[in-house]
């Protein structure tokens, strides 16, 4: 854990800590929009069998990335379903292809009440402010945040796809901490997670802020080791947390 000093920087998780948590069926439907464009687009015979597959990929792909602590991006389970099912899989197809697919994901999400309320709060108060994001595409993390008009609080934007590491593994939390210059007692993660967000911050040395807006159910294994530095159920309570760790 870190020692108690001022923060300076805080990190953000997305999915689940600003916008709202998204599910299997949000996942099925972005698979059934790439089976329509590849019937569309592409040729392809058996839209339902190419979506059916593909969600098949994308859950080993999830498996794999959290035992590994590697990221699998999302292009790469595309292009290995195209394959099976005998499509092209050049850049210029896989690019509209990965648009395609994660486009009902951009539409659907939903910020949390407060959220840009609080990102606005703690620029006044000075803090640097980033994100790192445990996503199968950089774009889509990207894509999210400018929709939202949440991007330009946020530097880095830093996702597992992007620099080929998850949470927790501490060298994409160093990685922010050294763009930064930061020692690691002044940083705070906020996240979702205890095992990808809280444990990994505190195995770099910061401090942690658990959301729990929407309670993730992994969390339940490792509720009895891992304890966050505060824990919320509205964002609108972190700044308010950050004056009081700086004394204010």
């Amino acid at each position: 854990m870190a020692s108690e000093a001022d923060v300076r920087g805080v990190i953000f998780d997305l999915g689940s800590t600003l916008i709202h948590r998204t599910g299997l069926d949000l996942e099925r439907a972005k698979c059934a929009a790439l089976g329509a464009f590849a019937a569309a687009e592409l040729g392809c015979e058996d839209a339902d069998a190419l979506a059916a597959r593909l969600l098949e990929i994308r859950l080993e792909a999830w498996r794999r990335a959290a035992a590994e602590q590697v990221e699998y991006p999302a292009a790469r389970s595309i292009a290995q379903a195209f394959e099976a099912a005998g499509l092209p899989v050049g850049d210029g197809i896989l690019r509209r292809a990965e648009a395609v697919f994660f486009e009902p994901e951009v539409r659907a999400s939903r910020l949390y009440p407060g959220a840009r309320e609080v990102l606005e709060a703690l620029a006044r108060l000075g803090l640097r402010v980033g994100m790192i994001s445990n996503a199968t595409s950089h774009g889509l993390i990207l894509d999210i945040t400018h929709r939202h008009g949440i991007a330009a609080f946020l530097d880095p934007i830093v996702t597992s796809a992007g620099f080929g590491r998850t949470k927790p593994h501490p060298s994409i939390f160093t990685h922010v901490l050294e763009t930064w210059g930061m020692p690691p007692g002044h940083a705070v993660m906020v996240g979702d997670t205890l095992g990808a967000d809280i444990l990994g911050a505190h195995s770099v040395g910061m401090r942690s802020i658990l959301v729990d807006i929407e309670p993730n159910p992994d969390n339940a294994r490792l509720a009895a080791s891992v304890r966050p530095s505060a824990r919320i159920t509205d964002l609108r309570e972190i700044p308010d947390i950050l004056r009081r760790w700086n004394g204010g």
